[in-house]
């Protein structure tokens, strides 16, 4: 019976985390940092940063070449390598241009290294445990997400961005030697186009796609204004032990997605977790004191993880057996590109208004994916479903 825990299998999903991690843990630090550095304000520096999710959009046509016309784990390799590389770029840019053009070349790399890696991770799973595999797989960047940005945020209270910096880029470097040490197995070329839509976009998912980044919208706005809502009520040192009370939570919904949810219906444990954030968000709101937010944390977690686990299945049972790599890809862009818009959106109300209002929004948004997904994404998804 084949396994799928092998060596290779745990080394891409260590590297996987990783490189999550360490990109996502400057998210909360950056716009600050833009702001004391560049004389500018937080929402450009927000809309700076969603940048990044912008420019995986790029490259994506060529993705399918790519992978046919060259050695994934070398491409995927060299890409990871060049994302690591520009970190170092952020301590020595004196610009806010520059600063723009590193998150756009460093988003582009990123989309082609995620999509190279979901696609060894394919290539060295029996085809029995592939979609095991996409879901395992995609727990591991969810890990990197949130345990990323309490590392960032408790360097950069205690050693500054620099150090930041550094750690992120020695999480990616051992990312990269996991990378190094997986076998790949043999692949002969098939002669694709130069630009197509295969590895990039899954087209007739494009309404799981919508209601998936209104849910990432919520957890961008997090990602970068929580900790200046914390500091508005004078509760600094709770950031911390948010985000890694959101990793508990995800760990939590891992466990649940396992055993509570294993037989039931898609659609229990995505209404379960949007209903989770939603509660978490209003105790946010009305209860601005620590206990609330240390509770609202693994709450938010949880109902994130819940989320965000269905929704992947829901674009892999979608997609044909031949486009596993293009449902896993375009599930990422359409988490990335929810995040961004969160970040901006986010650093703008935080500015311009004030903190509440992101969780206003975030609301209203959490409950416009509860209502798109009832009224519309499942009945189509039922319609559209292959597996």
């Amino acid at each position: 019976m084949s396994r799928l825990w092998t060596h290779d299998f745990v080394r891409m999903y260590i590297s996987n985390m990783l490189l999550f991690a360490s990109l996502y843990m400057l998210l909360p630090v950056l716009p600050l940092y833009m702001v004391d550095h560049f004389d500018t304000t937080i929402a450009t520096a927000g809309g700076v940063l969603a940048l990044f999710a912008v420019s995986m959009f790029f490259a994506g046509s060529f993705y399918n070449y790519l992978i046919d016309a060259y050695r994934r784990k070398t491409v995927c390799m060299l890409a990871y390598f060049m994302v690591i590389a520009i970190l170092g770029g952020y301590t020595i840019v004196h610009s806010l241009l520059w600063m723009i053009v590193l998150r756009m070349a460093q988003g582009m790399l990123f989309g082609i290294t995620t999509t190279m890696g979901s696609t060894l991770t394919i290539d060295i799973t029996a085809s029995t445990k592939r979609s095991e595999a996409n879901t395992c797989y995609s727990w591991a960047s969810r890990l990197g997400m949130v345990f990323g940005p309490m590392i960032g945020i408790l360097l950069y209270k205690y050693q500054g961005l620099d150090m930041v910096i550094y750690a992120s880029m020695f999480l990616g470097v051992i990312g990269l030697l996991f990378i190094s040490l997986v076998t790949v197995p043999f692949r002969a070329p098939m002669g694709t186009s130069l630009c197509s839509l295969d590895r990039f976009l899954l087209l007739k998912a494009w309404l799981p796609a919508l209601n998936l980044m209104l849910v990432s919208f919520v957890f961008g706005m997090l990602l970068t204004t929580i900790n200046m809502y914390a500091e508005s009520f004078l509760m600094q040192d709770i950031t911390i032990r948010f985000f890694g009370l959101m990793g508990v939570g995800f760990l939590i919904a891992m466990i649940a997605s396992r055993f509570v949810f294993a037989n039931a219906d898609v659609r229990a444990q995505i209404v379960s977790g949007l209903i989770l954030m939603g509660v978490s968000l209003l105790l946010i709101i009305t209860h601005p004191e620590q206990m609330a937010l240390i509770t609202a944390a693994v709450m938010l977690g949880l109902g994130f993880g819940l989320v965000a686990s269905d929704f992947l299945l829901i674009f892999v049972n979608m997609s044909e057996h031949c486009q596993r790599g293009t449902a896993n890809t375009t599930y990422l862009l359409s988490w990335e590109a929810g995040t961004g818009l969160g970040v901006v959106i986010g650093c703008y109300l935080i500015e311009n208004i004030n903190c509440v209002t992101v969780f206003d929004a975030g609301i209203v948004a959490t409950v416009l994916a509860l209502i798109m997904y009832l009224a519309f994404t499942h009945p189509y998804y039922k319609k559209y479903n292959v597996r």
